[in-house]
Formats: C-alpha cells, structure tokens, sequence
C-alpha cells in the first residue's frame, strides 16, 4: 500500500483530491496505481470521480470494488458546476470521495474547495491555501 503522492483532503475522512493515482502522463506506472488505490481504501474511499478526459484507470477502480463516476470536465469552463452535483450526492453516504484529474490538481482543489464553500460556508480561499499547503497548484 502507497500513500499517493500528491493528495489533499478538503474534508478530512470525507473528501479528498489527488493526482491520477498511479501517476498522470508517461509517469503513469501500474504497480503504483494498485497501491495508492489500496490505500485509498483502507481510507474509507467508496467512490473515485475521475474528471479526466479518457477513461485511464476506471477498470482499476472497479476491479477494487469501488464505485466510480467519469465526468471528462477538466479543462472546461464550466466543470466544477458539473462536479458539486455528482460530490453532494456521493458525499451522503458513510465513507469518503476521492476526485483527480490526470496529473494537474488544480481543477479538483477548485471543485472541493467550491463543494467545502456551498456547503460549509468556507471562503474559496481559505480553502485553496490549504490546497496550497498540501502541494497542489491550485486556482478558481
């Protein structure tokens, strides 16, 4: 089990954004990909949105017995509106969420941070620093 390399939880246990696990692009490797999925696991993730616009790693997902939505959102305009429906709806049951893009993370620190904003009240922001701490590139 691997702890993936570039991870943020917005909601500690509940919600967390990553990088492609395994690895995004040609630095993709398989073996990592099975570890960092195992540990999301054993971190109570139920359901991974993969926002990327092919559909990499999604026989993985199922393959580990997790649930998964494609939503090919991550370079447009309007994605994060097409994420918070699917995140508040997935987020009601026990367990976490996981969302990543391919390599880039800062199209899911924007969604989680607008999900944490429309739900919770936590300014963009303050949200997006955190992502900032955790070693993502994030932007609105």
């Amino acid at each position: 089990m691997r702890e993936p390399k570039r991870k943020w939880w917005a909601r500690p246990r509940k919600l967390c954004a990553l990088e492609r696990p395994g690895g995004g692009g040609s630095s993709h490797r398989p073996d990592r990909r099975h570890d960092e999925i195992e540990w999301l696991k054993a971190h109570g993730v139920h359901t991974v949105i993969s926002t990327m616009r092919t559909r990499h790693n999604l026989s993985a997902y199922e393959d580990a017995g997790l649930e998964w939505v494609h939503l090919p959102v991550e370079e447009e305009d309007d994605g994060v509106d097409q994420v918070i429906p699917v995140l508040r709806r997935k987020l009601r049951r026990a367990g976490a969420v996981a969302i990543h893009a391919n390599r880039r993370t800062d199209f899911v620190a924007a969604a989680c941070a607008a999900y944490l904003d429309e739900r919770y009240g936590i300014p963009v922001e303050e949200s997006l620093a955190r992502a900032a701490e955790a070693g993502f590139s994030p932007s609105r």
